[in-house]
């Protein structure tokens, strides 16, 4: 049997040198198992933990956080033994029911398994941390399921103002269960309503009484340090919350209407699980690739897309694919949203003039291998983070563009000279975030190519990976109680890679198009945003509707 920190490496979540140090602090006195240190001193997040387990167990993994537990498996195992245990039942079909667990390496547990449910019972390794989560969460919906304890607050709120605290922090639980990214509390003539923003797509949930309106969003105010006087202006705050152990950042945003203020928070959780190149949904070349790029010495890297398609993510996923043991590896960001270990982090302070351009131009002089720029927001910061990959540094940026032609036209409407473009920009990731369909309620359908062609995808484009057939087999989700009836669970990286490489460095020295600069990278195998839709259409990730939903 292989020994986990072997599994670690060679699933590339840690280097050699990583886990030299935890086997140098086990040595020294910390009296944990090596996959522990690990996670304590920030090298890998639980569910690579889970996943390493799973591997030398020969047992499959679970992501939790896409597979909610159903009431008839809940009821085969009394909440005190799964607690106990840290046994999660997950499916109960035909007799046979599936359970997670943490350790597939521990006696005691495959012993009570074995002797309570066999032959009729199969396993499956998920991270302890999410197991324990979820056994508070689905045992207490078994007793009284959230949405109906927040109606029954919104109704006594009415009558006593001192349960609109219970109410807010109910609401902010049922949004995390439920991947929530923003809350929106939305006052309209007669009441106020609650939207959930779920794999990038907003739904109402929950009517507020008129009346407990703007006391619900005063209290959100003062946890967000906000002026609850001021109601004429819009503001903005942010409070740190924790649910069951795990912690969220609040942004807090308001906006005056005619009737009310509007408020929205975004939930940030701070999790490191996110931040995985390997989990992002990038295809097999794209992974390589950019795992290439990060290995050249110098030159620009830029992640691009609209607001909400997953930059900071995937700029995060860069940064931990880094060896930052053996490299300099400095950020400045705005805010810092998770702290990595042996980085050097600052966060962006303009009141005290510490700006991008403050940052990177006093990071030149703190002998850095890799400097990361939250975003390029103006002339200054573009320019010094080209400077900055032509003397000798990887640069790692975000910038808000369509797509990655476009990138070439936005960097020189920022002052950046088309050479210093040609020669210093390495490749650039333009890249959307669409739903994915939900795994449990999945269903082939047959489409046509007239179909496909009717949604926007060129002939010539489906001709590439359609050959003669009148029919083509897709998948799509029917709705079910885990996707809440959308049919859609979890979101999919979609991206075009663009490699600025000689050829195409000519070409913006001589100021072709982007047009053809498209084509020319096409030649050379890029496929666009809507081809890499196109392939995870065929391939049963997602459904023609969502990929001209987010990409156009």
């Amino acid at each position: 049997m292989k020994r986990l920190g072997e599994i670690l490496i060679e699933q590339g979540v840690i280097t050699p040198a990583q886990l030299q140090i935890a086997l140098s602090l086990q040595r020294a006195g910390l009296n944990k198992i090596i996959g522990e240190i690990l996670i304590e001193i920030g090298f890998i997040s639980p569910k690579e933990l889970a996943q390493a387990l799973a591997i030398q167990a020969g047992m499959p993994y679970e992501d939790l956080t896409l597979h909610t537990p159903s009431k008839e498996a809940l009821l085969q195992l009394e909440r005190s033994v799964a607690e106990s245990l840290l046994v999660l039942p997950l499916d109960y079909e035909n007799n046979i029911i599936t359970l997670a667990i943490a350790d597939p390496f521990d006696i005691r547990v495959l012993d009570y398994i074995h002797k309570r449910f066999a032959p009729n019972y199969k396993l499956v390794v998920s991270d302890k941390e999410t197991i324990n989560r979820y056994i508070q969460i689905y045992y207490s919906e078994l007793e009284e399921p959230i949405e109906e304890r927040i109606n029954k607050l919104i109704s006594s709120s009415v009558l006593d103002p001192n349960q609109i605290p219970h109410l807010l922090e109910n609401i902010l639980n049922y949004a995390i269960i439920n991947r929530t990214t923003d809350i929106h509390i939305v006052p309209e003539v007669n009441a106020s309503h609650v939207f959930l923003r779920i794999d990038g797509f907003l739904s109402h949930f929950f009517t507020l009484p008129r009346e407990i309106h703007n006391p619900f969003v005063s209290r959100i105010k003062v946890l967000a340090n906000m002026d609850i006087a001021e109601q004429r202006l819009p503001q903005d705050g942010a409070f740190s919350y924790s649910f069951l152990d795990e912690h969220y950042d609040m942004r807090v945003s308001t906006l005056p209407t005619p009737f009310g203020e509007s408020i929205v928070l975004r939930v940030l959780p701070k999790k490191i699980s996110l931040f995985n190149i390997n989990n992002l949904g990038f295809s097999q070349d794209t992974l390589e690739m950019l795992k290439l790029l990060l290995e050249k010495p110098n030159g620009i890297i830029i992640v691009t897309g609209p607001t909400g398609s997953g930059k900071t993510t995937t700029l995060y996923s860069l940064i931990r694919q880094i060896d930052f043991l053996s490299k300099n590896v400095v950020t400045v960001e705005d805010p810092i949203e998770y702290r990595f270990p042996f980085i050097r982090q600052t966060q962006v302070n303009e009141k005290a003039g510490y700006t991008f351009f403050t940052a990177v131009r006093h990071f030149l002089r703190h002998d850095p291998d890799v400097i990361l720029v939250g975003e390029i927001r103006d002339k200054e910061t573009a320019q010094i983070a080209i400077r900055a990959s032509i003397t000798g540094h990887l640069v790692l940026t975000t910038l808000h563009t369509n797509n990655a032609v476009s990138t070439i036209a936005r960097l020189m409407d920022l002052g950046v000279d088309k050479y210093l473009i040609a020669t210093s920009v390495r490749a650039i990731l333009a890249q959307r975030l669409a739903r994915k369909v939900c795994t449990f309620c999945k269903k082939p359908v047959k489409i046509t190519v007239d179909y496909l062609i009717s949604k926007g995808f060129p002939e010539e484009l489906i001709s590439k990976y359609v050959k003669d057939s009148k029919e083509i087999e897709i998948y799509k989700g029917n709705g079910c109680e885990r996707c809440k009836g959308t049919g859609f669970l979890g979101r999919v990286a979609i991206s075009e890679l663009l490699i600025i490489d000689d050829e195409i460095g000519n070409m913006i020295l001589e100021g072709k198009s982007g047009y053809r600069l498209l084509n020319k990278a096409k030649e050379k195998g890029m496929r666009d945003l809507k081809e890499d839709g196109l392939v995870k259409i065929l391939n049963g990730i997602t459904t023609p509707e969502e990929v001209i939903r987010v990409v156009g």
